[in-house]
């Protein structure tokens, strides 16, 4: 497509529901620009891929024979992008507002900024947070695994990476966007060669906005545009409840092995063991032993002790990750 401001770009991985949903969302929402939407296929079961050939011919699907992961999925989308800017957008998102032209029109403005994401909110309501974050550092992975940044809700030093202290309904720079919502400038993610396919999932978003601003190009959170977002219906799917959350911790190792070094990476594991002992700890105190009928409440509990004794057998080496993709 000739001319085209924004490259719409959706990795899908067997959420043919919400792959349609985003992509009519889109179509309904946005005018003003001219876009183009690409779809890549990590090899779906669900009839993904027949169900875009179908409902939306005019969009580009690729179909990949094996499941590329988040990152590798984008780059090879990316590769076929024409627009100006590519957006980086889930398959489990519905715009509610015209967000790709608010935020075109942001980055034509602001040339000194490098990206922009807008508000993402769930389903119910509540601001979802990781849309506008911070690098994850030792002292704000401390906060939240020892729950500092819940003792001290206002307080921007015991924070956790996701600013919990600011309600995220104002506008501002930032160093993190979340990479169900993420516009680039085309040139510039070329220039840094898109996401680091190290990484199959998760911290490619907080890699990309770091190697961003290392670049020298800044990044904003755009409040007044907003996407929903169904969170992890994607990673839901996988082998085992616990993917998404190991994941995250084996993705922000490799982050920390990358931008700050063994050492650090080191100390970032010896924290989760830590952490992960004192968050069983507490759950195991205050988790009833229940007998006959579980209450919603007692379930979470539940499953987030086993959450967090997974996360210790990953962080002394018995729990694979690789094994759970």
């Amino acid at each position: 497509m000739d001319n085209t401001d924004v490259s719409v770009v959706i990795v899908n991985w067997n959420t043919e529901e919400l792959l349609y949903k985003c992509i009519k969302s889109v179509k309904d929402k946005t005018s003003g620009l001219r876009y183009e939407i690409i779809v890549i296929d990590n090899n779906s079961a669900d009839g993904s891929a027949l169900m875009m050939k179908r409902e939306f011919p005019d969009c580009k699907l690729i179909e990949s024979k094996e499941n590329l992961g988040f990152g590798k999925g984008n780059n090879r989308a990316a590769k076929e992008a024409s627009g100006k800017y590519i957006f980086y957008l889930n398959p489990d998102t519905e715009l509610i507002t015209n967000a790709l032209l608010g935020m075109f029109s942001f980055l034509e403005s602001n040339k000194d900024f490098g990206a922009v994401g807008c508000k993402l909110i769930l389903p119910n309501g509540p601001i979802e947070y990781p849309c506008a974050s911070t690098y994850p550092t030792l002292l704000n992975n401390f906060c939240q695994l020892f729950l500092l940044n819940r003792i001290f809700p206002k307080s921007r030093f015991f924070s956790s990476r996701l600013l919990d202290y600011w309600n995220h309904k104002d506008s501002r720079e930032i160093d993190c966007l979340s990479g169900a919502c993420m516009m680039v400038r085309k040139d510039l993610n070329n220039r840094l060669n898109g996401f680091d396919e190290n990484i199959f999932m998760y911290a490619e978003d907080t890699d990309l906005c770091y190697r961003i601003k290392k670049e020298g190009d800044k990044i904003f959170y755009l409040s007044t545009e907003v996407i929903m977002h169904h969170e992890g219906a994607g990673t839901k799917k996988g082998k085992s409840r616990n993917f998404p959350s190991l994941l995250k911790a084996e993705s922000n190792y490799y982050f920390f092995r990358k931008h700050y070094g063994n050492t650090k990476a080191t100390y970032f594991k010896l924290l989760f063991f830590w952490g992960s002992l004192f968050r069983t700890f507490i759950l195991v105190i205050i988790t009833p032993v229940c007998i006959g009928k579980l209450t919603r409440k007692d379930i979470d509990l539940l499953r987030s002790l086993d959450k967090y004794i997974n996360l210790f057998l990953w962080s002394i080496g018995l729990r694979k990750v690789s094994n759970l993709i």
